[in-house]
């Protein structure tokens, strides 16, 4: 049996039309809005708390009367439940906003998300009500090959913002050329961060990041 192609959902890469050289390629969880705060909270709502060990949220969920870790298809729904509750469960990180704002004005930004694409349409909704109506692209793909191909249809500087250093690794190898920048909002996992690619460093505020993202692209008035 063939191997099932990954699923995108969002615009297609060659309906995006560049208005500026610059491009800035953003996550959205736990870059532009909260993740792991809002999924404590589902957590503890269901009996169970997050006591992380190391970089990952398989294994650290745990039931709060057992100690044990949750299975991944328990795992898998709670998710599951953040994202149709997102509206009210997953609010902005604070000065994201602002900062894509100031951003937009010298370079053109896409979202990319590796969110089960079968949200997108209620993710484009609610960026769209929070003033974030940037291109949004939801796709199991792995995101360097994404970035890859984005590549040849910008002609300036490209920066890439993750929460997780293996997608800032991945893009490294796909796309060597693209500026990043490291962000997660929850200081949960902070401690077991692990090495970041070579030369990348790690916002921990939206003014902080709107100042390494302006220096990645070259702008730094």
């Amino acid at each position: 049996m063939a191997n099932r192609k990954p699923v995108t959902a969002g615009p297609a890469l060659s309906e995006l039309k560049p208005e500026k050289p610059h491009l800035l390629v953003l996550d959205i969880d736990e870059v532009v809005l909260q993740f792991i705060d809002p999924f404590v909270s589902i957590l503890n709502e269901n009996g169970a708390t997050l006591h992380p060990e190391e970089f990952k949220l398989t294994g650290s969920a745990k039931s709060m009367s057992t100690g044990q870790a949750l299975g991944g298809n328990e795992l898998k729904q709670l998710v599951m439940r953040l994202y149709d509750e997102q509206e009210t469960r997953q609010p902005l990180v604070p000065g994201a906003a602002s900062a894509l704002a100031n951003l937009s004005e010298h370079a053109d930004i896409v979202f990319l998300t590796a969110m089960t694409p079968s949200y997108h349409a209620r993710r484009r909704q609610y960026l769209d009500a929070s003033g974030l109506n940037f291109p949004m692209i939801a796709t199991e793909r792995p995101k360097g090959s994404v970035i890859h191909e984005l590549a040849q249809l910008w002609t300036g500087p490209i920066a890439f913002v993750d929460d997780l250093p293996s997608n800032l690794a991945e893009v490294r190898r796909s796309a060597p050329d693209t500026g990043l920048l490291h962000f997660m909002a929850s200081k949960l996992f902070w401690p077991y961060l692990p090495a970041l690619p070579s030369g990348v460093q790690s916002a921990r505020t939206w003014p902080q990041a709107e100042t390494m993202i302006r220096q990645l692209l070259g702008h730094t008035s």
